[in-house]
């Protein structure tokens, strides 16, 4: 079953392709945080921790599984950034 919000965020990550690599990384770290929120808020019975685990999980398996879709495009390029964001330490958005 497709968790509806992990499909949102790969649409808000791939609707900065071709825009700046900063600025992709700088919006995933963004998207993730906010998708964060939202499975803290949603799944109250789990501790905290472990709701952002499974959230960062969820958005990092279906970004791999769309790469695979797009392999040898611009899109494939683009969600390789967007992986790197998620794989890489956690930070706050710079916004």
């Amino acid at each position: 079953m497709t968790d509806e919000r992990i499909e949102a965020f790969l649409q808000e990550v791939l609707s900065n392709e071709g825009v700046n690599s900063n600025r992709i990384r700088e919006d995933t770290r963004i998207y993730l945080a906010e998708y964060e929120r939202m499975f803290r808020e949603a799944e109250l019975d789990e501790p905290e921790k472990t709701r952002a685990e499974r959230c960062r999980a969820l958005c990092r398996a279906r970004v791999v599984e769309e790469m695979s879709r797009c392999k040898g495009t611009s899109t494939e390029a683009h969600l390789k950034i967007v992986l790197e964001v998620i794989d890489g330490p956690a930070r706050f958005p710079l916004r």
